[in-house]
């Protein structure tokens, strides 16, 4: 209580402070007050703005009691009320009753909520010719708050996240409206308050050894998660014009808290509970036995706000820890996250807002994927332990064997006890620290003028150490007893520092009810700058920490930076309300473009038509059957741009007999350019059946020009060297639909349904003469994800066996297309039904049209394993152990899926006395998942080739599936102070 208290008068001493130095708060004579409710619940509505419609720079709040205070000159005056999740109103103060009470209806459609993302400036969506997904803060409770794309996974209906590793801080793959580039990684750009960060979804330049065929570390798993007040989504082409050469993948931007209503609100969590591994994709009975342990999982938060209409701060903070469900604790994550936001309205005309967020992660990894000599599940899964020996009881010493649940007591009790060991003897340890900060300022000099400035950071620092001893090499059988020497010490930084400017001055203008318009101009600026090294230790005895004291030392490093410049202009003009043409013009430069590259354009144009506004259309809206009809299209262009110094040609300098030797370096594009994204969109938004049901749909043709593939130089160069170029061409069209059922809303009961359907085809069309090449995978030998003309992006590529009728082998076809890694369809769905206080939510994804090539099944083949898919009679006089690359496209699978990411119950009750509410809930994470492989057809890899390189998953390796948790958690949110 008094540091509530003491934080209160600290914010008033603020507000005088200012007084005195100049600003003044004028306010008219009369007041006018009312409350703001709930139309069904009759629960008041915290934080309504309520402006007067014809002078929107009088204005307030509601309070934490749903009540308000107005300055009024006169009772002619009409109120604007405007709330999220809920339909804007306008009450005409000369016609209400008094006491006012204020009655606000649920948006299902949310025709006047307005967004930011994309435009510049806010605008209301019923002027908008492309869609915006939000997800408000009712919506963030029930999902899952480990890492924003998880968070997401259900949350975005056009978008396909997945989670392709169960180990903690891995990458993920996100994809919206296929892959429109076969060079750059698919991951949206990401804003946080306006701020661009660090979006990294692949391995590393300097810590990527294994070409992505590992478990890969992304900066977007360690985004401060606290404080978050809702999100914006908008995918690529028109919506993301005015992010310029950043932007085809779409725009995430994470808006978080800035202040409370009323006195200081408390709220504390616990959460408690149990992780399962997911072995349903396990072959082997015993893997589960030999490698997992139950995981506990606990998590802490305590959240505070106060403030009302003249300032307001939120603080967020959460701490973790997860021990995994990897025998030895080799999982652990232990997480802090804490974010902080406040906002104080100087005068009338100005506002300042800022926010801080920061992370500290600490986690391990076990050994998986192509990491070679002993990985966990390569040794059980791939049957690699027909490659490791062990001693009979009567002194021999013979391989393992491969089906290891064939195995009996005592081999199998000499198995578990040489992977128990291997997997202790690791260490493979990361972590992060990671700061962000935005600062803006918004005049409103003007009622119809507005002016902001947007200023703030993205600082991430990652340290990998990976200690491999004498011991565990010894032991794994890689080299022979008595070792001393063989030991190594591996570390790796990355630091990585983006900061962003953003100015932008908003006009609104209006005429009667005849034509209205915004016009909206601006300039942003962001920068990255990414530093890594590598110093590495071998020749290191036993216990060593550090490399100090290493036989050989070497050391690396990485640099990269650039600048991006851009200024835009938007015009969005309204006509009777209803017919609305949206204008918009980019121009960037940016310094990864080359020497001959010059300012680049990126045009939008846009209609969108409220049908269901037109008078004709009254008779339909009064029946109810009809209650809101949008239609709209819009073509728009966004880019890519290409790696930083990729345009330069250059000479390598390196090491030879202690001097300098130079050769041929990168052989450089001046005419290197970004790659750039053509859409065009059409579709509607319609409110059916009395709110019943709502419905999105919009087709899509999206077509990247100028994309980036790496060419081979000239012979008469005299250089033998591959450079980028934009020279392909690459389509992608298909249809979203997403829908809503509103079953129940009444003051009792609840109960909606979420979902959506989306297609995707997706072909390069042009691959400006060059040969097919692999983007993932290993070699043309074994399997491949591969980019060539008329076909996907990242196809699976191997060898094809074909079998005559009476299932002998007939012959056998290298590199054969054996099947699209993108899915033909995906979407999601939600259900949530409420009842009083007790609430139930589920949720899940699904996909099919691709495919997953198990490398797993065909390790097992090679080793003898029979399986069921190959006759035996393809395989009569072959040798399975050297013929085993010859039969790949039996070991493709559909990766068709459907998944239950979260089933959740809570109930709230209100004790007496201190407490507001308590809500008891339980939730299971990732408790079903139904597919047609024998694989997880997630868990795949998609470390990329290089970083920031485009990956399409489709091949699964000796990884781990996301592990199953159930959750037990206490909410307590105190009562006001």
């Amino acid at each position: 209580m008094p540091a509530a208290g003491l934080n209160i008068r600290y914010m008033k001493f603020l507000f005088l402070l200012f007084m005195l130095t100049g600003f003044s708060f004028s306010t008219p004579d009369g007041q006018v007050g009312g409350k703001v409710v709930d139309s069904k619940t009759q629960e008041p509505l915290v934080g309504v703005t309520i402006i007067l419609r014809d002078n929107p720079m009088v204005g307030t709040i509601t309070d934490a009691d749903g009540d308000f205070s107005l300055p009024v000159d006169d009772l002619q005056e009409v109120l604007k009320v405007i709330y999220l999740g809920y339909e804007s109103c306008e009450v005409d103060l000369a016609s209400v009753t008094w006491p006012l009470v204020i009655e606000m209806d649920r948006d299902n459609f949310r025709l006047d909520e307005a967004v930011i993302t994309g435009q510049g400036a806010e605008i209301s969506r019923r002027r908008l010719s492309s869609n915006v997904a939000t997800v408000d803060e009712a919506e963030l409770e029930n999902l899952p708050q480990g890492r924003v794309d998880q968070m997401l996974q259900n949350a975005l209906p056009n978008v396909q996240i997945t989670m392709s590793n169960g180990q903690p801080g891995t990458t993920s793959l996100v994809k919206s409206r296929g892959l429109s580039s076969a060079y750059s990684s698919s991951t949206p750009v990401i804003y946080v308050d306006g701020v661009r960060v660090d979006n990294m979804n692949t391995g590393a330049a300097l810590n990527n050894p294994l070409d992505g065929n590992t478990a890969m570390s992304g900066s977007i798993g360690d985004i401060p998660m606290e404080n978050i007040d809702h999100i914006e989504y908008v995918t690529g082409g028109a919506a993301t014009t005015l992010y310029g050469s950043d932007a085809a993948n779409g725009v995430i931007q994470i808006f978080t808290k800035k202040g409370g209503y009323g006195g200081m609100n408390i709220s504390f969590e616990a959460q408690l509970g149990a992780e399962v591994a997911s072995s349903q994709f396990y072959h082997f009975k015993r893997t589960k036995d030999l490698l997992h342990q139950n995981g506990f999982y606990q998590k802490y938060r305590l959240a505070m706000d106060a403030g009302n209409e003249k300032y307001g701060f939120s603080l967020g903070f959460s701490m973790s820890d997860d021990t995994g469900t990897l025998i030895h604790n080799a999982n652990e994550d232990r997480k802090y996250d804490l974010r902080f936001g406040s906002r104080l309205k100087i005068n009338k005309w100005i506002e300042y807002q800022n926010s801080f967020g920061m992370t500290l992660e600490d986690f391990g990894r076990s050994r998986n994927g192509n990491e070679g000599g002993y990985t966990s599940l390569w040794f059980t899964e791939g049957s690699a332990a027909a490659n490791f020996t062990y001693t009979t009881p009567d002194g021999d010493v013979v391989s393992y064997n491969p089906d290891i649940d064939a195995a009996d007591e005592y081999e199998y009790s000499q198995m578990k006890a040489f992977v128990d060991k291997a997997e202790a003897l690791q260490y493979n340890k990361e972590s992060v620290r990671r700061f962000q900060t935005s600062h803006s300022i918004k005049l409103t000099p003007l009622s119809n003028l507005t002016l902001k400035g947007t200023v703030g950071l993205d600082y991430r620092l990652n340290n990998n150490k990976v200690i491999t001893t004498n011991e565990f090499l010894i032991h794994t059988q890689q080299k022979p007893a008595g070792t001393s020497d063989a030991g190594s010490i591996n570390n790796f930084d990355r630091k990585y520092m983006g900061v962003t400017v953003d100015l932008n001055a908003q006009y609104r203008y209006r005429y009667e009810d005849l034509l209205s318009s915004f016009t909206t101009a601006g300039f942003q600026f962001f920068s990255t700058y990414d530093h890594q090294s590598v110093y590495n230790g071998s020749n290191v005895r036993d216990g060593a920490q550090i490399i100090t004291g290493a036989g050989v030392q070497t050391s690396d490093e990485w640099l990269s930076f650039l600048y991006n410049y851009g200024v835009f202009v938007q015009e969005n003009i309204g006509f009777k309300d209803k017919y609305y043409i949206d204008l918009g013009l980019r121009a960037d430069y940016n310094t990864a473009f080359g020497d001959n590259v010059g300012w680049q354009l990126y045009p939008k144009v846009g209609l969108s038509y409220l049908l269901s506004d037109e008078k004709f259309m009254r008779p339909v809206i009064e029946s109810r059957v009809l209650t809101s009809l949008k239609i709209f299209a819009n073509y728009g262009v966004a880019g890519n741009y290409p790696p930083a110094f990729a345009y330069q040609k250059t000479i390598d300098v390196n090491s030879f007999l202690g001097q300098q030797a130079a050769s041929f370096g990168q052989y450089g594009n001046p005419d290197l350019g970004p790659e750039k994204k053509h859409s065009y969109e059409a579709g509607f938004n319609t409110v059916l059946f009395d709110n019943f049901l709502n419905i999105g749909f919009a087709y899509y043709y999206a077509l990247t020009k100028g994309a980036l593939f790496s060419v081979p130089s000239l012979p008469s160069s005299g250089q033998e060297a591959s450079y980028l170029k934009n020279v392909g061409e690459i389509e992608n069209k298909g249809v979203e639909i997403t829908t809503s059922f509103q079953f129940v809303d009444t003051r009792d009961w609840y109960v909606r349904l979420n979902a959506s359907f989306n297609t995707n085809h997706n072909k390069v069309l042009d691959a400006g003469g060059t040969v097919p090449f692999a983007i993932g995978g290993f070699s043309s030998r074994t399997v491949q994800t591969v980019v060539e003309e008329g076909k996907p992006v990242g196809f699976i590529r191997g060898s094809k066996a074909i079998l005559n009728p009476d299932g002998t082998l007939k012959e056998v076809l290298q590199l054969q297309d054996l099947g699209s890694t993108l899915p033909v369809f995906y979407g999601n769905f939600s259900l949530n039904v409420n009842y009083k206080n007790l609430s139930f939510f589920l949720s899940g994804d699904y996909q099919a049209g691709s495919y997953v090539h198990s490398f797993d099944r065909q390790f097992r083949f090679s080793k003898g394993l029979k399986d069921d898919s190959i006759p035996e009679q393809a395989l009569e006089g072959i040798s399975q152990s050297q013929a085993w690359l010859d039969f790949t496209n039996f070991f493709v699978e559909k990766a068709d899926f459907l998944k239950i990411r979260n089933i959740g119950i809570s109930y709230a009750f209100s004790p007496r006395k201190l407490l507001e509410k308590v809500i008891v809930g339980f939730n299971v994470y990732n408790p079903f998942a139904f597919t047609a492989s024998s694989v997880d057809p997630e868990a795949t890899l998609s470390g990329g080739l290089s970083q920031g390189a485009v990956t399409t998953g489709g091949i699964n390796y000796s990884t781990y599936s996301t592990p199953r948790q159930y959750i037990f958690s206490v909410k307590i949110l105190f009562k006001q102070l």
